[in-house]
């Protein structure tokens, strides 16, 4: 059932873009830092929680990524980001959390509103 699409408001997600964090030595790779399996097990959690819609690194050789969640709110999603990530937490990977207003995307009416 798709709701009026005059009245449908578009579907809210949470952008995560990651960078190589304080506890990484210029010239080194975050991905070979020990800690990054902190943040593995931060998007392991997501995923079983269900609020984890998609993640990857963007271009590999920068240590950058990109994490989308599906979670009730901005403060929620800065905690989860900030906090429940060990990696972030420990300066691995610093963080800067977005809001996402989707408009268009499978399962989206054309408004962005969930179907």
């Amino acid at each position: 059932m798709t709701a009026d699409p005059d009245t449908e408001r578009p579907t809210v997600l949470y952008v995560l873009r990651h960078s190589p964090g304080r506890a990484v030595a210029a010239g080194t790779s975050v991905f070979d830092h020990p800690g990054i399996g902190e943040h593995y097990a931060f998007l392991r959690r997501r995923a079983q929680d269900g609020t984890l819609v998609a993640a990857g690194p963007l271009e590999k050789e920068s240590g950058e990524g990109m994490t989308v969640l599906a979670a009730p709110g901005i403060d929620e999603a800065r905690r989860l980001a900030e906090t429940d990530d060990r990696s972030v937490a420990t300066g691995v990977l610093a963080v800067e959390v977005r809001e996402w207003h989707v408009v268009l995307g499978p399962g989206l009416s054309s408004r962005g509103a969930r179907r």
